[in-house]
């Protein structure tokens, strides 16, 4: 505070000595008022705010700054430099400078916890001598937590580019199909031409490369296909769900390797499942994939349990089998394209699942440990929603 200011403060210490006890208790009482006010408003904003004297020592500290700067109120009478040791301080005190409002930078911290602030210098004084005002206040720094800002403008730049990415390759997955099917027909052919000739080792082994081409272009197309599905949105035609018809047509369509693998299939449905709105050949798809993984976990034969329950909000089919189960880090990237544990595996599957899922505004939760199985639960709403809310 500069010794030119004519404030409050001043005129009493000034008329100190002309006050009566009773005059001066009343202005002592108002002073502690203001100031208890005023310490209220500092200590209950979000804001850190620090104020530093001409020795460029802590005058005051509040609340927010101990948990934004972790710097309490025992610092004050410390430089203010042992806590911003990269900030050339000393340039304060320099008379040809002239500090103002807008004296804004922005810093990064690490400790109490990796933040991004902006702080701004406020002048309390023009006055910067040090040896003659030692304890004047010099400036108010405030220190607001923009982390959350930065965070944001990132994540919303990487899905700008996610985005970009993602439509980039669904074009050219999309233009693959077209050489693809060329490529199947004429291989096919092939096949047929190379049948007509007379049998020699020459032309068997010519048939069995053809082969192989046909297999791995019905791959490559698989990929493809999963690929679209995975990433490309598709409309829904929203009907009426039966979800025991739906689950049984899925179940039906894996019969044959079921049986084969010596699984056990337990459907456990309540009689009144509440009616819902949903797109039935979609659902049944995602319905189809999760059985598929469950049915795959399981090389040496176990226990497929599919069971529903509804509660308030929603309806909740769950997918439990007996398989190999699923570690941590399995289930950190279970989700992420391409990724798979199966050596044939494209790693869509659960993509296109939860893709789905999402578009009829609903969630896929998946849980499991190594040895002991995993259950995936698809919860779709009772009243078809698209926006949802997140937390």
């Amino acid at each position: 505070m500069s010794k030119k200011t004519s404030n409050f403060t001043n005129r009493i210490l000034q008329h100190i000595d002309t006050l009566d006890a009773k005059s001066l208790q009343h202005y002592m009482l108002r002073l502690i008022k203001d100031y208890r006010f005023l310490e209220g408003i500092f200590n209950t904003i979000r804001e850190a705010i620090l104020v530093i004297d001409n020795s460029l020592c802590i005058q005051f500290v509040n609340s927010a700054a101990k948990g934004m700067l972790a710097i309490s109120p025992d610092a004050i009478g410390e430089p203010i430099a042992k806590y911003f040791k990269q900030i050339p301080w000393q340039e304060l005190l320099r008379p040809d400078l002239h500090i103002t409002a807008s004296s804004r930078r922005e810093i990064e911290i690490t400790y109490p916890e990796h933040r991004v602030l902006s702080f701004y210098l406020m002048p309390l004084s023009e006055t910067r001598n040090p040896a003659k005002y030692p304890n004047d206040p010099l400036a108010t720094l405030i220190f607001q937590d923009m982390t959350e800002s930065v965070q944001a403008a990132e994540v919303n730049l990487e899905t700008q580019k996610i985005k970009a990415i993602t439509q980039l390759a669904a074009g050219v997955a999309h233009e693959l199909g077209n050489p693809l099917n060329s490529l199947s027909i004429h291989q096919q052919l092939l096949q047929r031409n190379l049948r007509k000739l007379p049998e020699s080792p020459e032309r068997e082994q010519a048939l069995e490369s053809v082969q192989t081409s046909l297999q791995e272009i019905r791959r490559l197309d698989t990929i493809v296909k999963n690929f679209l599905s995975a990433v490309r949105p598709v409309p829904l035609n929203s009907t009426p769900l039966d979800i025991p018809n739906i689950l049984a047509a899925a179940v039906a369509f894996m019969r044959v390797e079921i049986e084969d693998k010596g699984i056990e299939v337990d459907v456990n449905l309540p009689q009144n499942i509440p009616t819902i709105f949903g797109d039935a050949d979609q659902l049944t798809q995602a319905f189809f994939n999760l059985i598929k993984n469950a049915i795959q976990a399981m090389t040496d034969g176990g226990k497929l349990s599919i069971y529903c329950d509804v509660d308030e909000q929603n309806v909740n089919i769950s997918f439990c089998d007996t398989g190999k189960g699923i570690s941590e880090e399995e289930l950190r990237q279970i989700l992420d394209p391409f990724f798979t544990t199966k050596s044939s595996g494209t790693g869509l599957g659960l993509l296109i699942v939860d893709r789905i899922v999402r578009a009829h505004g609903g969630t896929l939760t998946i849980s499991g440990e190594p040895s002991k199985g995993a259950v995936f639960t698809i919860s779709l709403p009772l009243q078809f929603r698209q926006v949802r809310l997140l937390n």
